[in-house]
């Protein structure tokens, strides 16, 4: 029915060539991708199915894990005496290692980058099989399938950083080793394919037989916009993106604004912290641990060997009030990061970045776009209100997604990565656009009127 690259339909139609754009949204606790056909009358998109290897929650979800075997060989799903890797994203650039587990890369003794390369390319494998396979009817016709891919990197990546160059080398590796014909995806595989293009750059720029694809990162704080951008809903000029992820809080400032028919996204300032949900549960795990240590230390210290022993094991543990209380002390501390985090963003926006904008006059309200599967948290729902003079705006679903999505908050970064990146819009990095000029301070000299001037 494919080729063996899953790139091609073995009998095409005659209608000539059809774009697909696979928009990859590559969370740190599962990963979403969507497929649009731009060719097609009204665009139509499609959530990907991952069947058997997909989260029990949603069908479109696929955890961000792999199964690895003494060989090397990897799988979306068990298999007999294969090991479990998770953290895959979450080592590729967090610094903060007590997060690790000892199931990720480093802790099964793998390179961090082979074992993305690895995932993402079986990801990619089942997706594009996916689509032809359940999509034929709307695309078969079509005698070329012209494929990219737009990978989703949060927001400070797009600057000329280190981070940028491993999104970049880490996507365009697992493209290749998805397209190798034949044989398993194996850590091995991975690993020559990221060599191949570090050490031979024109190894992506060739394509004899027609493998490669038009490739982009896109930060995932416009990916996420873009469903509010094209909406009816939309309104130009300034505004705060929020994405809770499971590792990480991306807050990040731009400017919406059109010039020849194109989006333009004008990054002003942008923070990503270590504060998404596995945060919140690791914080919740280090109070109950304090709980327990406390309880342990206190029954050493005033124990009275003399005493009869009790009999009793509720005795040795500490009373629940304590637990309750330490944990909500943690989620208070967390919160207040969140908060100052949020308020530091404003703050520069306000006094450095936009401060003559007209939404800091009169009774304007900053707006803010809440996307991310952490904002179905109450802890994260929050993050909107905590900031002053803000009002959360509403990311409608698009009409043009034809799976039956009910939960397009998880979809919307993934939907807005499944566009043309010149469809997108154009963004421009936050170090690439000077501080604004200072506003004049006004003296009260200025308004004195003398007696000579009456």
């Amino acid at each position: 029915m494919f080729d063996e690259h899953v790139l091609q339909y073995a009998e095409g139609g005659e209608s000539g060539e059809c774009e697909l754009v696979v928009g990859l949204d590559f969370g740190t606790s599962a990963s979403k991708v969507v497929v649009q056909a731009p060719d097609l009358l009204g665009g139509q998109a499609f959530a990907v199915d991952f069947g058997e290897a997909a989260h029990s929650s949603m069908p479109y979800l696929l955890p961000t894990r792999l199964w690895v075997s003494p060989d090397g060989t990897c799988s979306l799903v068990p298999r007999d005496g294969a090991q479990l890797v998770n953290d895959i994203k979450l080592e590729l650039f967090a610094s903060e290692y007590h997060l690790y587990s000892t199931r990720g890369p480093i802790g099964r003794n793998l390179n961090p980058e082979a074992a993305a390369v690895a995932y993402l390319a079986l990801l990619l494998r089942y997706a594009r099989g996916w689509f032809l396979k359940s999509k034929r009817d709307v695309i078969g016709h079509f005698q070329k399938l012209v494929w990219s891919m737009n990978l989703g990197v949060p927001s400070p990546c797009v600057e000329d950083n280190e981070e940028n160059r491993r999104f970049r080398r880490v996507g365009k590796a697992a493209w290749m080793l998805s397209v190798m014909e034949g044989g398993d995806v194996t850590i091995g595989t991975a690993q020559d394919e990221l060599r191949h293009i570090i050490e031979a750059p024109e190894y992506w720029e060739r394509d004899d037989d027609g493998t490669t694809c038009d490739f982009e990162i896109i930060p995932e704080i416009a990916a996420g916009a873009a469903g509010y951008a094209l909406s009816v809903l939309r309104r130009e000029g300034i505004h705060l993106m929020i994405d809770v992820g499971a590792s990480t809080v991306d807050v990040c400032s731009f400017v919406l604004h059109e010039r020849e028919g194109t989006d333009r996204y004008d990054l002003l300032t942008a923070d990503v912290q270590q504060l998404g949900t596995i945060r919140l549960h690791h914080e919740r795990i280090l109070a109950i641990q304090r709980v327990h240590e406390a309880q342990a230390q206190s029954l050493r210290d005033e124990h009275d060997p003399l005493a009869p022993m009790s009999t009793v094991v509720d005795s040795y543990l500490p009373p629940r009030d304590k637990v309750v209380e330490e944990v909500n002390s943690a989620e208070a501390a967390l919160q207040r990061r969140c908060r100052l985090m949020l308020r530091r963003v404003i703050r520069d926006l306000r006094t450095r970045r936009a401060p003559a904008d007209p939404t800091w006059q009169g009774a304007r309200r900053l707006p803010i776009l809440l996307i991310g599967g952490g904002t179905r948290l109450e802890f994260f729902a929050d993050l909107g209100r905590w900031g002053d003079g803000t009002r959360v705006v509403p990311v409608p679903v698009p009409q043009n997604l034809g799976s039956e999505v009910t939960d397009f908050d998880r979809l919307a970064v993934a939907w807005g990565l499944s566009h043309r990146a010149l469809d997108v819009g154009e963004i421009t990095p936050a170090d690439q656009i000077e501080d604004a000029e200072p506003l004049a301070k006004r003296h009260w000299e200025d308004a004195y009127v003398s007696k000579d001037q009456v």
